[in-house]
This record gives C-alpha cells, structure tokens and sequence, in this order.
C-alpha cells in the first residue's frame, strides 16, 4: 500500500539516548528534538516524512525502526560511514535531564524531499556544519515555493558555537521562518536578561508569524501580531520531561493544519487570541501526557481523546 503524500517534512538530528536515572538505572531509546518531533506526528496521525542521517550500525537500525513504528516515512542522509549519533541523559530525582551528546550532523546534497505544504526543522541541524546550510538551503526553497516553515533551536550550548554566532544565525533563519517554539531556557540563552514578551516581539519583529514560548510547569505563550496568549499546563504527574516540548510543538503544528491556518501564517495578519488558545490548549495536552512516561514518549491521537483532540 502506497503511503499518502507527507502534510509535514520534519528535518534533523536523529539521536539515541542513553537515559540514566538518580537510582542507576540505564535504558536506551531513540531520541533528538526533531525525530520526536517525527514520531509525535505520526502519531497523532499526520503524513509526515523525516529527513536525517542514521549510521549503518545497531542504533541506526533501531531508530529506523522506532520511526516506522510511528508511522513516519524516513529519508536517511548519511554521508558514507557516518554512525549514529549518541545522548546520555541524566536524571535528577525531580526528572529534569542533563545531557552529554556525542552528536555530528551533515546532509548529502541529493537528499529527496517531499514538498510538502509545511516543514520543520530544529535543534543542532541549524548549527552544526556541514549540515547547518544544506538544512538552510531547504528552509529557503520551501519557504520560495508557499511552504509554511517551522523552527525550534532548542539549544544545547556544550555543542554550539560561541552565542552571538548561533544567534546570528537563528535569526537569520527566523527570516524564513512563519512558526518559532522555543522554551525559556532557549530563549534565556540566546537573549539574556530579556523578558519573554521582549523575546516573542523581537521575533515578531524578524517576520515570524507565530511564535511558541514554553515554559514547563509555568505553562507557555503563544503570541501573533499584538496578540499575546497565556496558556496553562496540563495537570499532570511528572515522570520526567525528556521529550516534552517536541510534544509540545507537534500537537502545535498538528492544530495549525487541522485549524487550516496556512494562509493566516502566510499573510500580513495576526491569528485572533481564541486560535491562539485552542493550537496552545493541544499542544500543551499533547506534552502533559508525555511527561508521564519515561523517555520521549508522546501520544498516539487515540490517547487524547476524540471530544478532547476537537474541543482543544
């Protein structure tokens, strides 16, 4: 059976993690801001194509697997002998997470994507060269075809380059970009000493038409135009957050191509606070369920609840 066209091209980094608990526990799972983001949508039942490197080894075939188990078709990029890229997570008692990435990034030039009608990158893919500008050239030609383009930097300094230049950078990616998610320790690291609201005003400001602010358990905002959303989490027994604002971001992009939301991203004007609210409301249902599990875990559709996947 053919599968259908993907709605969502998903470009990035693929990861497996190594996750060590506070006690000494160790298991191993796929992992990487934009494969969660792949899997997270193929679960809540969207076409979606994830473009990424994957060695030739044991971790890159499970992680082939994993994708396909969600659902996602997987276009591996790899440059010849590339391996697969490694994250240990630690957990605190809390189930906050620090990591220790072993991670390169780079993309074959005659890499065959889909044009589909929305595309995201996010995290190292928009850093780390020689990657960073194949994942730069991609962005643009989408954005020149119609395409609606979504980032998130979710920063991890220990791998970056100095910041003003991945600043820099990212903002000149948010130039192409309709949709921003970050969370506030991104947006602490790339801007600091600023407030939230200066933060989405400044990418505003750059033309970005939506942006996401996540904050875990202070919830998130969402802002477009002059208007500003604040939106609660869900109320939920954390397990630990690996994971939780790739949740975030595709139950966020899922709600903007159910809402149909395309031609408000492409156009002059803001999406009204009610929009704002129900993309928010189900996106921060889709990251409270996946806090309540180890690892990155998001929900399948059938998870959330038909009354509760229309009414968010």
């Amino acid at each position: 059976m053919t599968p259908p066209p993907p709605a969502v091209v998903v470009i990035g980094e693929s990861v497996m993690d190594v996750i060590a608990d506070h006690d000494g526990n160790r298991s191993v799972t796929p992992g990487g801001s934009a494969l969660n983001v792949a899997v997270a949508l193929g679960r809540l039942e969207v076409p979606v194509q994830f473009v990424t490197a994957l060695g030739q080894d044991r971790y890159g075939d499970r992680i082939r697997a994993h994708l396909r188990a969600a659902g996602t078709q997987v276009v591996s990029a790899e440059p010849a002998g590339a391996r697969t890229s490694v994250a240990t997570a630690t957990l605190a008692a809390d189930g906050s997470a620090t990591y220790d990435l072993d991670v390169t990034w780079d993309l074959r030039a005659d890499v065959p994507v889909a044009e589909a009608g929305l595309v995201h990158a996010g995290s190292l893919a928009l850093f780390l060269e020689p990657g960073a500008s194949r994942v730069r050239e991609l962005l643009e030609a989408a954005r020149r075809r119609g395409a609606v383009v979504s980032l998130d930097p979710n920063i991890r300094p220990s791998l970056l380059p100095p910041r003003q230049e991945v600043r820099s950078r990212f903002e000149r990616l948010c130039a192409h970009a309709h949709i921003v998610k970050l969370s506030d320790e991104d947006a602490s690291w790339l801007y600091p000493g600023h407030a939230p609201g200066d933060v989405t005003g400044r990418l505003l400001g750059l033309g970005v038409s939506l942006v996401g602010l996540t904050a875990g358990a202070g919830g998130s905002l969402l802002a477009s135009g002059a208007h500003r959303v604040q939106v609660p989490p869900v109320a939920a027994r954390v397990v630990d957050t690996i994971g939780a604002g790739d949740a975030y971001l595709s139950g966020l992009l899922r709600k903007v191509l159910e809402l149909e939301l395309a031609d408000a991203l492409r156009g002059p004007g803001a999406i009204p606070a009610d929009t704002l609210r129900a993309v928010g409301g189900f996106a921060a249902l889709t990251a409270g369920v996946t806090v309540t599990r180890r690892g990155a875990d998001p929900p399948a559709l059938s998870e959330l609840g038909s009354g509760i996947a229309n009414d968010h």
